[in-house]
């Protein structure tokens, strides 16, 4: 064996070899903590308020939108006569019926693709 020995090893065992001043680590950790904890509220700050003006700018467009769909969705497909055929083919014999049929046959077929078999 030789008694060569690393130069870049030894200077990273001296480097360990050296006490760490307790309380100067511990208060540079908590003001590393602190930065952190400012920072993170400021972003959530900034992230409300983002969201806070984009609700403000869309509310009007989302209100119209809602309108629309409760005057739409209630719409008979196929005008009926006979009374007691339009009470049992009501819930498939409008807007709202088709597009909650549709929606049912996407999520099955989603289940069919995406099932973890």
């Amino acid at each position: 064996m030789t008694t060569d020995r690393d130069p870049l090893l030894e200077s990273l065992f001296a480097a360990a070899r050296q006490d760490l001043a307790g309380d100067e680590f511990a208060d540079d950790v908590m003001l590393r903590i602190d930065k952190l904890r400012r920072r993170a509220i400021i972003g959530w700050i900034f992230v409300g308020l983002v969201a806070a003006a984009i609700a403000l700018v869309l509310s009007g467009p989302i209100v119209h939108a809602v309108n629309l769909a409760t005057q739409i969705l209630p719409e008979s497909l196929v005008e009926l006569d006979d009374r007691r055929l339009v009470q049992v083919f009501a819930p498939l014999n409008s807007v709202a019926g088709v597009v909650g049929l549709g929606l049912l046959g996407l999520r099955m077929a989603y289940r069919k693709i995406f099932s973890p078999r």
